[in-house]
């Protein structure tokens, strides 16, 4: 965990994956691009992997564990209890 800029979001917030297209490296997976999800779990500042892969420094950033319902990355079609978390670093994400 690295001293970084405090935590925009808290537990139980709704956020949006931020449906960006960068060049280069990037950890925010497609499917998840433009979804809303929950904020679960906060982990401090770490390592931005966008910025570091590209030789522009650690910029350490607010990490969050953030759970989708199955039903809002896929549709309906999907089982209502199934859904996934992911890690996602605050630059990735939106106030829904």
């Amino acid at each position: 965990i690295r001293e970084g800029a405090p935590a925009k979001f808290a537990l139980g917030d709704q956020v949006r994956a931020r449906n960006i297209n960068p060049d280069g490296h990037t950890r925010l997976p497609r499917y998840a691009r433009g979804h809303v999800g929950e904020v679960v779990a906060l982990h401090g500042a770490h390592v931005f992997p966008d910025s570091h892969a590209h030789g522009r420094g650690e910029d350490p950033q607010p990490l969050y564990t953030v759970r989708f319902t199955a039903r809002e990355l896929w549709g309906e079609a999907a089982h209502p209890r199934d859904s996934v978390s992911l890690d996602l670093w605050e630059p990735y994400l939106e106030r829904a």
